[in-house]
């Protein structure tokens, strides 16, 4: 004898009891979110701190994406996620985000920024990225979200990061981690830059910038990084002269890099009087991929 199919009405009933169950699991999650807060800024003294942490946001999300089967988009999932992490950051303490914006028809990095950290996330416009940089600087925002540099950039504002400060804002995330939302404009990508230690999240790129003397062809250097077994993708290669009359050049290597990698030591000997100075500016976990998120690949020509 044939099992009877449910009713719409036995399907919605099921429903509605996930939905009770999920409500209340999320309920559990926020208490505890609220313990963890508590708990982080019993560890600071009272000290004003961001608790966001991107490496441990993108293992979160690339174990989600590994485990996920169903109907339900991998893409839907990660952005389910992504506005849960952020209204529990939010139950931490006080996050707020500055976005360069410099103006309306150029949205595109506010939108990558809404992604992220969600609808609810307080978003702060600035005209320019040394301005959203700076409300960072000044305490007015926990982090900024700024355009990818190149070299063609009129105004380079990781140069603004050049510092030994252990409490210095650092590049820690790269926007967007999951797939693109409804954007306008052309597509963006960005960084994200707060008074955060970076952390390896398994799967990493560095930001390096480096500077020398002026005479270092761009081969050369690309060498001494190869001789250290550090890749080198040179993000922006050239701005100066320096104080020092050298020139900087930001540049990208795979993998978690710290300030004291004995890599670093070693390139520094091996340049010798050439290399002036080297910072580490901080990483990014790397973006999860249309083939990991299950998004096809559009055919050429396609939009």
């Amino acid at each position: 004898m044939a099992e009877a199919q449910p009713t719409l009405d036995d399907l919605r009933r099921q429903i509605d009891e996930i939905d009770i169950t999920l409500q209340e699991l999320i309920v559990r999650r926020a208490e505890v979110v609220t313990q963890v807060g508590a708990l982080k800024n019993s560890l600071s003294g009272g000290a004003r701190a961001v608790h966001m942490r991107p490496a441990r946001e993108a293992i979160i999300l690339r174990k989600l994406v590994e485990r996920h089967r169903g109907p339900l988009s991998k893409a839907t999932l990660v952005r389910m996620w992504c506005e849960l992490m952020s209204a529990s950051l939010r139950l931490e303490g006080s996050f707020s985000v500055a976005v360069c914006m410099p103006s309306a028809a150029e949205a595109g990095y506010w939108d990558l920024a809404r992604d992220y950290f969600g609808s609810m996330t307080h978003l702060v416009p600035r005209e320019s990225a040394r301005q959203a940089l700076g409300a960072v600087f000044d305490g007015e925002a926990s982090v900024a979200v700024l355009p990818m540099p190149q070299s063609t950039d009129g105004d380079h504002w990781w140069r603004l990061l050049l510092s030994r400060d252990a409490k210095a804002p650092r590049i820690v995330a790269r926007l967007p981690f999951g797939a693109r939302g409804s954007e306008r404009g052309a597509p963006v990508e960005a960084l994200v830059v707060g008074p955060i230690v970076p952390e390896a999240s398994g799967l990493d790129r560095s930001l390096i910038a480096v500077e020398t003397a002026a005479e270092l062809s761009r081969s050369a250097l690309a060498a001494a990084f190869k001789a250290e077994a550090l890749e080198p993708s040179f993000r922006v290669f050239g701005v100066g002269p320096a104080e020092t009359g050298g020139y900087l050049h930001l540049i990208e290597v795979p993998g978690f890099l710290s300030p004291d990698d004995n890599r670093l030591t070693r390139l520094a000997r091996g340049l010798g009087p050439a290399l002036q100075q080297v910072w580490t500016l901080g990483c990014y976990a790397e973006p999860l991929t249309d083939a990991e998120l299950g998004i096809a690949a559009k055919p050429k020509g396609g939009r």
